[in-house]
């Protein structure tokens, strides 16, 4: 009879893991420091950045040059000439949670109270999946603000901005950050 428990114990412990998600943080904004065991995280050929597009098609065109000229995968979904430009963003986020990409980037995110569900749904997803999400440039972020890592604001001029993929893998390899980070798309 012990061993029965012990095994229901033991299956029940190991199935609460499987849909573990940080408490009250966002995925890949985990830590305020360095862990005392360090380790090497995800290695850059293998990182995919998944980048959901915005209005701004000139903006989406500079971070994916950068992601390029970094040597960074970034598969891109556009949502500037469709109909519902909200619902093929929320799709996309959606495509790349299914794709398992290392993060998720939303381009110029806009929540209004009529989507406010489609969002939360999409990101959710994503934040179940283990996926960190970065949101570029937003214009109204989502009121749960454990759905996305960290806001990223692109300003080439700022000399102290952080490079856009040396901030990217800060976030994917879930190191200390800000939860807003200047980022510049000339790659170092």
């Amino acid at each position: 009879m012990r061993r029965i428990a012990a095994i229901l114990c033991t299956l029940a412990a190991v199935s609460s893991l499987a849909g573990c998600v940080p408490q009250g943080k966002a995925v890949g904004d985990t830590q305020e420091r360095e862990p005392a065991v360090a380790h090497e995280g995800i290695e850059q050929p293998d990182m995919i950045i998944g980048v959901i597009g915005s209005k701004d098609t000139d903006v989406d065109a500079l971070v994916l040059d950068a992601f390029h000229d970094a040597d960074l995968q970034a598969p891109y979904i556009s949502t500037n000439a469709v109909t519902d430009p909200v619902k093929a963003a929320c799709q996309g986020v959606e495509t790349m949670t299914v794709r398992k990409v290392s993060v998720i980037m939303v381009s110029g995110i806009d929540v209004t109270d009529a989507d406010r569900d489609d969002w939360d749904m999409a990101l959710t997803g994503a934040r179940e999946a283990g996926i960190p999400v970065v949101l570029l440039n937003p214009v109204h972020p989502p009121i749960d603000d454990t759905l996305f890592a960290a806001t990223f604001v692109i300003n080439d001029r700022d000399a102290e901005a952080t490079p856009l993929n040396e901030a990217i893998a800060t976030i994917i390899d879930d190191k200390p950050h800000p939860r807003q980070v200047t980022v510049s798309t000339i790659v170092s």
